[in-house]
């Protein structure tokens, strides 16, 4: 990423951060617009590369560290009920929904299954996101919403990973599911362990150290290499921060550490996050396809916010807090972005199709923090 790039890239996320206040917006929108407005869709000032993508991945890393630092641990098992309940309403509803839908339209089953697959995911980091500038994230309806969205991503994956096999696409079908499922548990597992209990002995000594900053340093490796380690094995690297987040949030140095991550994150790279969200947007040849984009945006909004909502009505949820999680589950973002990408990659999805798919996305992305914000002003 050239210097230009990246001086262009901060200044559009903070003019279009502050001209959302303005409009008071959240700033997401804001940044998600700088994106929509320097790339394809707009100026053709910027593109989503590789460069800039890496930053961006850096800036979810943190947005989720972030989420799961200001969680309270005990809250969260408080809720596990809830989000749990939440979750498997918020994965099966669109699942099945979108799978009638797509046959329905005359899509082969192939095609439908990856309708149902994709729009089952939840993005855990644009819901994170609102919660934190709301100072919502320790609520009971925010320790629900990242529950069970940091399950609907686990829930999408695996159903990715399934769809790979099935249907033969990508690298991966070469790894039998069992052993891939059976590393996932084995990774959360040795990671929770080690930061349960070798973390509390190492970061005091890390402490004393004479260098300045040590101990956050310390972190974000600890964040960027679990979260690469993942990725090798097929989970999300922005659930395996969050877990770390959560962990970390236990040690006596969180505040700090919290501190110098914002400082470093939400100036930097997680702005630069939601503007490459923004970049992958393009419009070209999207005309004709404008009628089933509303119909699929419809679908996706209501059969998330419906099956999220009436599943923390199953489980006592309060009606007010019961719609703050339905809509806190709307968003597809990154993790529906990524699923779209590897299936672009594999030649399992076109690049018309791919460009469709990931306006809906955006709109029920942009969907999110704006009815959210709605609802907790209340």
């Amino acid at each position: 990423m050239t210097i230009w790039t990246f001086g262009l890239t901060l200044f559009g996320a903070l003019t279009m951060s502050w001209l959302a206040e303005r409009l008071r917006l959240p700033t997401v929108v804001g940044q998600i617009g700088a994106g929509i407005i320097l790339g394809p869709a707009g100026f053709h000032l910027l593109s989503a590369n590789h460069s800039l993508a890496t930053w961006a991945e850096v800036g979810v890393l943190l947005l989720m560290f972030l989420a799961g630092i200001e969680s309270d641990l005990g809250l969260l098992k408080r809720h596990a009920r809830q989000a749990v309940t939440v979750a498997l309403a918020g994965v099966v509803t669109p699942f099945v929904v979108f799978l009638v839908l797509g046959l329905i339209l005359g899509m082969t089953d192939e095609k439908s299954l990856f309708w149902a697959v994709l729009f089952s995911a939840t993005s855990v980091s644009i819901t994170a996101q609102i919660l934190t500038e709301y100072h919502q994230v320790k609520s009971d309806a925010g320790a629900t919403i990242l529950g069970a969205a940091v399950l609907d991503d686990i829930l999408a994956i695996l159903m990715w990973t399934v769809y790979q096999t099935v249907f033969g696409i990508g690298e991966e079908t070469q790894r039998p599911l069992w052993f891939t499922i059976l590393l996932m548990v084995m990774f959360l597992l040795v990671l929770v362990v080690i930061l349960l209990y070798v973390l509390p002995k190492i970061l005091p000594a890390i402490g004393r150290l004479s260098l300045p900053g040590a101990v956050l340093t310390f972190a974000l490796v600890i964040v960027l290499l679990s979260a690469t380690l993942s990725e090798k094995i097929g989970l999300s690297g922005a659930i395996v921060a969050f877990v770390v987040g959560v962990l970390f949030s236990r040690q006596k140095s969180a505040a700090a550490i919290e501190h110098g991550v914002t400082l470093i994150g939400q100036t930097v790279f997680i702005p630069i996050f939601f503007v490459n969200i923004g970049l992958k947007v393009t419009l070209v040849g999207q005309l004709a396809n404008l009628p089933l984009i509303a119909i699929l945006t419809i679908f996706a909004i209501l059969t998330k916010f419906f099956g999220a909502y009436f599943g923390a009505r199953l489980v006592k949820v309060p009606v007010r807090d019961a719609r703050v999680v339905g809509v806190g589950m709307v968003s597809r973002g990154e993790i529906a972005i990524v699923i779209a990408d590897l299936a672009l990659s594999a030649h399992a999805l076109s690049s018309g199709h791919y460009a469709m798919l990931t306006l809906v996305i955006l709109l029920t992305t942009i969907f999110t923090p704006i009815a959210l914000k709605s609802l907790l002003r209340k």
